[in-house]
């Protein structure tokens, strides 16, 4: 299995649907950074079987309750923000790793970064309070 796959597997990009009721928006946010993460992630596997019959961005997307009826809704703005970040990936400076790209690395950094942060937290009006 790929190692991507093998993440997959053993628990990156994993949410029990059951802790969305009366989720926190902290928490909300957290689960929004980890659709930015595997929305990066799936952007690297694209070729990954693993990636392809992977769920978890629908998963993220049923449970984060963010309004999803306009083009500018959030989902859509954090994937091309995770494309933006996926494509500024540069080759490793460190001549043993031979202009390989630090992938994982890089996506784990954008799903923490103040940016993808500032910008979930803008869209904090759009969660929709089920009651």
């Amino acid at each position: 299995m790929p190692f991507m796959g093998v993440l997959l597997y053993t628990g990156g990009c994993k949410v029990r649907k059951n802790e969305a009721m009366g989720a926190t928006l902290k928490e909300r946010r957290q689960w929004m950074k980890e659709y930015a993460l595997c929305s990066c992630l799936s952007l690297v596997g694209k070729q990954d079987t693993a990636f392809r019959n992977d769920i978890s961005r629908s998963v993220y997307i049923e449970i984060t309750d963010y309004y999803r009826t306009t083009d500018k809704n959030i989902y859509n703005v954090v994937d091309s923000l995770s494309y933006k970040a996926f494509r500024s990936i540069t080759p490793s400076q460190i001549a043993d790793y031979e202009g390989k790209k630090p992938y994982m690395m890089s996506c784990i950094e954008f799903s923490q970064s103040k940016e993808l942060d500032s910008l979930i937290r803008t869209y904090d009006y759009q969660i929709q309070i089920i009651p």
